[in-house]
């Protein structure tokens, strides 16, 4: 996600033309194409989702059935039941929520009923503050055969500044379907919902969804759209999109009026639509959906082949700038307004989050840094190429950041903290963006992108689908530069500043492996 409070960018405006068709994005990657980039292959996940649910956008309810099939780890299975942290028993005050909800707010929440194991009918368990997780008892595990977990829901949608809320146009979803609560070594991860920070860690799946809706409304999705059967009812006017999305670690989806429109374009096999309202600027519309193309297209050619088929950038409302989902990412509406760089720059950050995040997941809330320093790295590099000069301003706020958050240094809040631990959005902004992507922008500077880049193709294949960590990112750091390069991310990370010279000494040593 990217957050857009205490930036100041400075405008510079590019006129471009909107256009309808499709069309292929030719751009160079800025780097020798010769480089090899091992595609990403297709496999099934280990667990499947399938969904089939209503949405009624007058009423902003949600009604449906979901069922998972997966391997049991365990006696007893959570499911995240992330919009029960806006139910209308939730204490949630403090400038940090207010941030998150806005002035303007109601509550919702999600609620479950006839959950059913195996076909067998077990009543509703749930657990966590103001019901967050649904505790599923399983059978005693015998073999490694699939259970079968099958639950109704009604999801009546929040009305705040969220990831999930809606406005007179629109209805925007994100972490809406109850999906399973990853088990790693250190157990059972049962989270909590919290103002700051993607409070979020998931494991890929296989999904399939039917939805059906009103017939005056349109879908983007984290599924494939293009190839989804659509049946239209008479005499309910009613409109039925079956879709799938392989390997994602969540499905997201935007339902849209006819005041919305799609603007396509095509990167590879990989079709890029950016969702406008037809009263938005042209020109703006036209530089974040170029943006959106570009970014894909240089990232695929510097990190790995983008494997998925459909990418969707969604103008939504929301106090996050920018949040992003498998395949899909939600733009607030402000930036489809201002004529500045901060919209290419958001695009840019969310595009960079299908690798870091989509591709190579990792424990959003206890390890932050990983995917949003990888990401924000990203964005700055991306940038650079695209425009040395308009790029300064962004590339200057983050290292800026960077150098402010050494003022933590003493108040025991890190870019390794865990969410729960900033203080509030400035301190996780300096040093979970600044701080950390800073360290990897630093390394770029020593060893050159070339360099850089290899290494983190080589993270993207090594984790392709699967969870990393900064332990893992250490051991590769390790291989790479010959040396422990614990004092260089103790440096940058745990703002251990006495530790700078050892951290030049260990980037030195790594520029002559």
């Amino acid at each position: 996600m990217w957050r857009k409070h205490w930036v100041v960018i400075v405008a510079v405006g590019v006129v471009l033309t909107v256009f309808l068709s499709v069309r292929p994005w030719t751009g160079q990657a800025g780097l020798d194409d010769a480089h090899e980039i091992v595609p990403i292959d297709h496999r099934r996940a280990a667990v499947t989702y399938k969904a089939d649910v209503q949405i009624d956008m007058n009423k902003h309810v949600v009604k449906g059935m979901l069922t998972a099939r997966f391997v049991p780890q365990d006696d007893q299975a959570f499911f995240h039941l992330y919009p029960n942290a806006f139910s209308a028993n939730a204490a949630l005050s403090g400038e940090n929520w207010e941030v998150v909800l806005g002035k303007q707010r109601e509550p919702g929440g999600i609620k479950i009923s006839d959950v059913r194991v195996n076909g067998k009918s077990i009543g509703v368990q749930y657990a966590g503050k103001t019901n967050t997780l649904l505790q599923v008892p399983l059978p005693a595990r015998t073999s490694s055969a699939e259970t079968v977990v099958e639950m109704n829901f009604q999801l009546e949608v929040p009305y705040n500044n969220g990831r999930m809320s809606y406005h007179n146009h629109a209805m925007w979803l994100g972490n809406w379907l109850p999906i399973l609560a990853v088990k790693d070594a250190g157990g059972w991860r049962l989270d909590p919902y919290s103002a700051i920070g993607d409070p979020f860690y998931s494991d890929v799946a296989n999904y399939h969804l039917r939805v059906q809706l009103s017939e005056k409304y349109q879908l983007a999705t984290s599924g494939l759209e293009s190839v989804a059967v659509i049946t239209e009812t008479r005499p309910q006017r009613l409109k039925i999109y079956e879709m799938d999305a392989w390997n994602v670690r969540d499905f997201a989806l935007v339902v849209m009026d006819d005041t919305y429109q799609p603007i396509s374009g095509k990167v590879g096999e990989t079709i890029v639509r950016t969702w406008v309202q037809k009263s938005d600027d042209p020109q703006n519309v036209e530089r974040i959906h170029e943006t959106a193309r570009e970014s894909l297209d240089y990232y695929g050619k510097q990190f790995g082949v983008y494997p998925y088929k459909e990418y969707d950038v969604v103008k939504t409302g929301g106090f996050f700038g920018g949040m992003e989902y498998p395949s899909l990412v939600f733009i607030a509406q402000e930036y489809f307004e201002r004529s500045d760089t901060m919209g290419e720059a958001i695009v840019a950050h969310e595009t960079a989050h299908q690798w870091f995040y989509g591709l190579v997941g990792n424990d959003e809330v206890r390890e932050a840094w990983v995917d949003e320093g990888l990401t924000d790295y990203a964005t700055m590099i991306y940038l650079q190429q695209k425009s040395p000069m308009r790029s300064q301003a962004y590339i200057q706020m983050r290292l800026g950041q960077a150098r402010a958050a050494e003022g933590y240094a003493n108040q025991g809040v890190t870019a390794k903290s865990s969410v729960e631990a900033f203080p509030d959005w400035r301190s996780y902004n300096d040093l979970v963006y600044g701080r950390a992507g800073a360290m990897w922008w630093n390394l770029k500077e020593e060893w050159g992108v070339e360099r850089l880049h290899q290494v983190l193709r080589q993270y993207v294949r090594d984790h392709q689908y699967k969870q990393a960590n900064g332990e893992q990112i250490k051991a590769l750091l390790t291989t790479v530069a010959g040396a422990d390069p614990s004092p260089y991310l103790e440096y940058w990370l745990q703002v251990e500043l006495e530790k700078a010279e050892a951290a030049n000494n260990w980037v030195e040593k790594g520029k002559h492996e």
